[in-house]
């Protein structure tokens, strides 16, 4: 790639801004709430027509277990980069809507910041691929990479159907590269690129010592429920979150130094962590730098829930039958949810509690990718053109997603948002300036994917 050709691509990012941001906007005027599926539906509809709008083809494929998705490509150079994304928002507990500075999806512009539920997380992100793939053709240029998009919407936080649907359309999916949709930029403007998710294996407990509620005179008789799943739980855990099972961090992969290093480079504000929870340290008497690796690195058990007996207000007499309890477990990498399944079922039962109904509630497997991949390098290269700062590399992160369908092949998760965006609350929103540098970004990706082609082929 020339650079006259580089600087006329970003130029046209320029000349065309409004019109990106104005589509944005239109993006974000959709409800698209998991729980409104025709709002989905027309969501993904209009994903489908951006990517045509702009010289690509796109498919609307429903399928099981999921909202629709949407498969696009913009045909380029012979490497192509996958850009994966979701269309659904509000995967956090989102707050009160009269909190917000304007309606949460009027989608407005106040002081260069567009706020919209869902901007963050992930249509902002989601649009500037697409708006990166254009600004080469609204140069005038072919695109020098082709750009694949696997865009879902969620019905399930663990997206159940995107195992198979990933399989069925393997074809479609083929990179050389894929970028992932989470990331963003921290407190000092520097992008972080994140190289993992973890998995999850999230589970229902269940135990039942009667056949319904009894008189609470035959306790020194019968067995409650909830005390027996009570004790259960306590033979999975210690007070402190050492989880107790044997072979629960069976195959995980060791953190290595350099990664340890790297880590160390990650903002972590402990002390607005603290304060938010309330509490005037961790759990172990970590320090923030021991607890920004911790958060990252340690597969974790935690009961999510619990419930059993007659909790009306009034005094009620009974001798609660059946209890139940909801675990959710993350994972890291080199974890199988199947092992740790089995490990969990067979710690219960040799600690006497193998009348347990185990249920799996959810599963997804945790990714990494080397931190030393050509692809992570090409990646943080291309960051530091565009932003003119030093990108974070991020080994390893302490978000569960479902980077494990797409096993084999690197994935650099980045964004065009920032740590304060409040993807968890009112006034979700990102900065127009970090939109535009964010499209930047994957155009310089695109570019040097296409001259480390052509070195390759001079190699050859």
């Amino acid at each position: 790639m020339s650079s006259p050709d580089i600087k006329a691509v970003l130029d046209a990012v320029d000349e065309h801004f409004d019109t990106f941001v104005e589509e944005l906007q239109q993006l974000c005027r959709i409800r698209s709430r998991r729980q409104e599926p025709d709002q989905m539906a027309a969501t993904a509809e209009f994903l489908a027509g951006s990517v045509r709008r702009w010289g690509g083809t796109a498919d609307v494929v429903p399928w099981a277990d999921s909202h629709p998705y949407v498969l696009g490509e913009l045909a380029g150079g012979p490497r192509s980069l996958l850009h994966f994304n979701h269309y659904d928002v509000e995967v956090e507990p989102a707050g009160d809507d009269a909190d917000w500075i304007s309606p949460p999806y009027a989608a407005e512009i106040h002081d260069g910041r567009l706020y919209a539920r869902g901007v963050a997380d992930d249509k902002g992100a989601l649009m500037s691929r697409i708006h990166a793939a254009a600004a080469w053709r609204l140069a005038g240029l072919a695109p020098p990479v082709t750009s694949r998009f696997l865009i879902e919407g969620k019905q399930w936080l663990h997206s159940p159907g995107l195992g198979s649907f990933v399989e069925a359309h393997a074809d479609r999916l083929e990179s050389d590269g894929t970028l992932w949709e989470n990331s963003w930029l921290d407190a000092d403007g520097r992008p972080l690129l994140k190289l993992s998710e973890k998995g999850v294996l999230y589970l229902r407990l269940s135990l039942r010592t009667l056949p319904r509620d009894l008189t609470s005179q035959n306790t020194a008789l019968l067995a409650s429920a909830t005390i027996r799943l009570a004790a259960a739980l306590a033979a999975l855990q210690d007070p402190d979150g050492t989880v107790l099972v044997p072979g629960f961090a069976a195959g995980a992969r060791p953190v290595t130094d350099a990664e340890r290093e790297l880590l160390a480079q990650v903002a972590f504000d402990g002390d607005f962590l603290r304060a938010r929870a309330g509490v005037d340290g961790f759990l172990g008497g970590l320090d923030d730098r021991a607890a920004a690796v911790a958060i990252r690195t340690v597969p974790t058990l935690t009961v999510a829930g619990f419930d059993g007996g007659d909790m009306r207000d009034d005094v009620t007499l009974g001798i609660p039958s059946l209890a139940r309890a909801k675990v959710e477990i993350r994972l890291i990498a080199g974890q199988a949810p199947e092992r740790v399944l089995d490990a969990l079922r067979r710690h219960l039962a040799e600690s006497g509690f193998g009348d347990v109904d185990i249920e799996v509630m959810a599963t997804s497997r945790p990714n990494i990718t080397d931190h030393r991949d050509p692809f992570v390098t090409l990646v943080a290269d291309a960051a530091r053109r565009a932003y003119g700062n030093e990108p974070v590399i991020e080994p390893y992160t302490q978000w569960i997603g479902n980077q494990g369908v797409l096993p084999g092949r690197p994935i650099v998760g980045i964004g065009v948002s920032r740590a304060d965006s409040g993807v968890d609350g009112p006034n979700e929103q990102i900065r127009l300036d970090d939109y535009r540098t964010g499209i930047r970004h994957v155009i310089e990706v695109m570019a040097a994917m296409a001259a480390s082609a052509e070195r390759s082929e001079v190699t050859a």
